[in-house]
């Protein structure tokens, strides 16, 4: 049984969260201690970052999990197949991805791993973790690339410039003038998203960017997870 001044001290705590706020960020603030755990931002820090599953997921759980092939070979993107030599962070329910053609250094994409078309159809849960993932990803790369602020960017709908049907957000790390214009980063980002869709459906090899060099930018970033 709790003292007196404990039953206070717990009902103080219960009510804190609740004056003022919505409901998605008390849900989101639960979520992130059960889900995340209490673990502190740290720029480019690695021990701290550990995903709760790796990238060596494997085995036909992992399909059902979210869109990973039986054999660990690749994740689903919409309709394509991304290598997961690609993929440099993972959780039950996001991974984050090098991008085909960036518009700037650090410009990745953080997906769901179930193929959920518009961001209006993941489920809470999902959407909970989706945004923890894009945190702590844009926080690592942010200092990674010594960059000093941060672009993140939903396309959701085909009206709104999503070209690949699979949620995913845009995540650029940004330096003053790395544009003449600020927001000329959204036209930017127009046209890398349809970009993005006509490498996809290429078969050949991408003259800009090679798999190869895609899988090394991999290999740095997981760096600062493992």
């Amino acid at each position: 049984m709790f003292s007196d001044k404990k039953k206070k001290e717990k009902m103080a705590i219960n009510l804190l969260p609740s004056r003022g706020l919505p409901s998605i960020v008390l849900a989101i603030a639960q979520a992130s201690r059960h889900a995340h755990g209490r673990l502190p931002i740290r720029c480019c820090s690695s021990r701290e970052f550990r995903p709760r599953s790796t990238i060596a997921t494997t085995g036909d759980s992992a399909v059902e999990r979210g869109q990973m092939s039986s054999d660990g070979n690749y994740y689903g993107f919409g309709p394509y197949r991304i290598d997961s030599k690609e993929v440099f962070y993972l959780t039950n329910l996001s991974f984050a991805m090098v991008n085909l053609r960036p518009i700037l250094p650090g410009h990745v994409l953080i997906c769901p791993r179930r193929e959920v078309k518009r961001f209006g159809d993941l489920t809470a849960e999902e959407t909970i973790d989706l945004w923890l993932t894009a945190k702590k990803v844009g926080t690592q790369l942010e200092c990674f690339h010594k960059a000093t602020s941060l672009t993140f960017t939903i396309q959701d709908g085909p009206e709104a410039g999503q070209s690949v049907p699979h949620v995913h957000i845009h995540i650029v790390p940004r330096k003053g003038g790395d544009f003449e214009e600020n927001d000329q980063i959204y036209d930017a980002i127009d046209e890398k998203e349809k970009e993005l869709k006509q490498k996809l459906d290429l078969d050949k090899e991408r003259k800009d960017r090679s798999l190869e060099e895609r899988v090394q930018e991999a290999d740095a970033y997981r760096l600062l997870f493992s």
